[in-house]
């Protein structure tokens, strides 16, 4: 009996507490909040073309129409790169909803530094400017391969390192993977194994000059016609490494209580991350690796 009358105690406590709960945030006002411009562009010597998003962010306390998340691009602004002597305005592109150009518009460098500005019609102004990394990309060393015959297919999976480059503030950035498809062209696509060991965003953070080693998932060789592994090696800025570390971190989480992660941001007025990265391919032959 005297269980059964604490039980009821506490949850009658508990949905006093609540009915409070309740009445404090009903009282409290939500400051207004405006949308901000939202900014993303990466530099690569590599790259055949410049493009840059933009988008607005939703604001606080406004709810998304039914289930849509879209986040519609800004097809009228003024999206201007510039290298500190030549100054190049990036048409809208209604094809990808991006702003883009040909690299030939602005050779992209390493070791040059750019700026980024947009302007919109509505009143916004940002900007943000970044630094090709220089520099000689590790090489990569295939340190064994793994053969996985199961349910009548064949898998592989590829352990590899690469050792830091001599000095302090090298940032980085892996991922491999395979071209899948079939006998016909547009089918092919590009499937990204992910890492079973290593992480794809690095730091060399009191690891300067050390080896970074890695494992892929299961490549299923089956599905790649040429058995060639894909494996893209980039130096790049902090502020890559910060935002990707960042957007990674605390998203799909499953604990209701995990804390909000902030994004970090480097355009200034608004959000978003303009960065430079220089970097190389390199193409392995499953099949002379076994």
């Amino acid at each position: 009996m005297k269980k059964h009358n604490l039980t009821i105690f506490l949850i009658t406590g508990l949905l006093i507490i609540l009915g409070a709960c309740d009445s404090m945030i009903s009282e409290v006002d939500a400051p207004d909040s405006d949308p901000k411009l939202v900014v993303t562009a990466f530099l690569s010597p590599d790259d055949d073309s410049v493009s840059v998003s933009v988008f607005k962010s939703r604001p606080l306390y406004v709810p998304s129409p039914g289930w849509d998340s879209s986040f519609p691009p800004v097809n009228n602004a003024t999206v201007t790169l510039s290298d500190g002597l030549n100054s190049v305005i990036i048409p809208f592109s209604p094809a990808s909803g991006t702003y883009r150009a040909p690299s030939s518009t602005m050779p992209v460098l390493a070791g040059k530094s750019y700026s980024l500005t947009v302007t919109t019609p509505d009143g916004y102004d940002v900007s943000s400017s970044c630094t090709i990394p220089a520099g000689t990309v590790p090489e990569i060393e295939i340190t064994g391969i793994d053969t996985i015959n199961q349910y009548g297919s064949t898998s592989v999976k590829v352990s590899l390192r690469f050792r830091d480059l001599t000095g302090p503030g090298n940032f980085y950035r892996i991922a491999a993977g395979t071209m899948y498809g079939s006998e016909f062209p547009y089918d092919n696509y590009f499937s990204e194994s992910g890492f079973e060991r290593g992480e794809p965003y690095i730091s060399d953070k009191n690891k300067d000059g050390e080896y970074f080693t890695f494992k892929t998932g299961e490549i299923y060789t089956g599905n790649s016609p040429e058995n060639i592994l894909y494996i893209s090696l980039m130096l790049t800025e902090e502020s890559y490494f910060n935002y990707h570390r960042s957007t990674g971190s605390g998203f799909g989480s499953e604990d209701f209580f995990a804390e909000p992660t902030p994004v970090f941001t480097n355009i200034n007025g608004g959000l978003g991350v303009f960065a430079g990265v220089n970097g190389q391919i390199m193409e392995i032959n499953l099949g002379n690796i076994r």
